[in-house]
């Protein structure tokens, strides 16, 4: 992997948890460290990308909020489409 530095992580985990781990590695044909890394990496991605989904819905909610309190002024092409959407109804 080129440059990539490792580092190392010590857990600890039951018997029974460690041999289904490693009936999993065998399976798949990785070592045991590979398949945790693979793992550990989609289980920090999908909670990576719900925390982050989260700052933009909170984000977004405040944004909303925002123009609701301060709502803009309709501009031309608004106030345009409102007087067709009213001209149909007469029709």
């Amino acid at each position: 992997m080129g440059n990539v530095r490792y580092s190392k992580i010590t857990i600890r985990q039951p018997e029974p948890l460690k041999s289904k781990i490693e009936q999993a590695a065998a399976l798949r044909g990785m070592t045991v460290t590979s398949f945790i890394n693979g793992m550990l990496e989609l289980a920090a991605d999908h909670t990576l990308r719900r925390i982050r989904a989260r700052e933009l819905t909170e984000r977004d909610s405040a944004a909303l909020l925002s123009m609701l309190s301060n709502p803009a002024r309709p501009n031309a092409a608004l106030r345009k489409a409102a007087a067709r959407y009213r001209d149909r109804g007469r029709a």
